[in-house]
C-alpha cells in the first residue's frame, strides 16, 4: 500500500484474520444464545471470554486503521476512480458493522439486541467476501499495470 510504513498492511491483515477467527468462533455461541439454536458445538466459557475480547480489540484496531485508510487510500482511489463499489460497500459495512457493535453492547432490550446480534453476523460474512472482492480487483489493477508493491 502506497504512502504507509512497511509494518501497516501486516497489522491490518493480523487484525482482519484475528476479527475474522474470532467472529466465526463466537458465531456459534451467538446463534445458541439469540436464535436458541441447538448447533452441537459452542466455544467453552473461558474461550468465549477471551475470544470475545480479542474480537473487541481487533474490532477497535480495525477501526483505528481505517480512519489511516481514509487519510490516504480510500481519498486517493475515490480521486482516481478505483473501486469505487467495492470501496463504498466496504466503508458502508464496516460503520454497520461498528454500530451493531454498539448496538449488541448496549441495547437494552433483549429483542432489539438480538437484532443488532443477527445484523453484525450478517454484516461480518459480507465483509468477508466485499474484502475478498476489493482485494482480488486490487491485484489484477497492479498486474495489469505493473504498479510496483512497496
Amino acid at each position: 500500500m502506497k504512502g504507509y510504513p512497511r509494518w501497516f498492511p501486516r497489522l491490518l491483515g493480523a487484525a482482519s484474520v484475528v476479527l475474522g477467527v474470532t467472529g466465526l468462533l463466537l458465531a456459534t455461541t451467538t446463534l445458541e444464545m439469540r436464535a436458541e439454536l441447538e448447533l452441537g458445538w459452542h466455544a467453552a466459557g473461558a474461550v468465549r471470554t477471551w475470544g470475545s475480547a480479542c474480537h473487541a480489540l481487533a474490532g477497535f484496531m480495525l477501526m483505528l486503521f481505517c480512519g489511516a485508510l481514509w487519510s490516504i487510500h480510500m481519498r486517493a482511489g475515490w480521486r482516481r476512480r478505483q473501486h469505487r463499489r467495492s470501496g463504498l460497500a466496504l466503508a458502508l459495512l464496516l460503520c454497520a458493522l461498528a454500530g451493531t457493535a454498539v448496538g449488541i453492547y448496549y441495547s437494552g432490550d433483549a429483542e432489539l439486541g438480538n437484532w443488532f446480534g443477527y445484523g453484525h453476523l450478517a454484516g461480518g460474512a459480507l465483509l468477508l467476501v466485499t474484502l475478498a472482492w476489493h482485494w482480488v480487483r486490487g491485484r489484477r489493477l497492479r498486474r495489469r499495470y505493473g504498479t510496483a508493491k512497496r
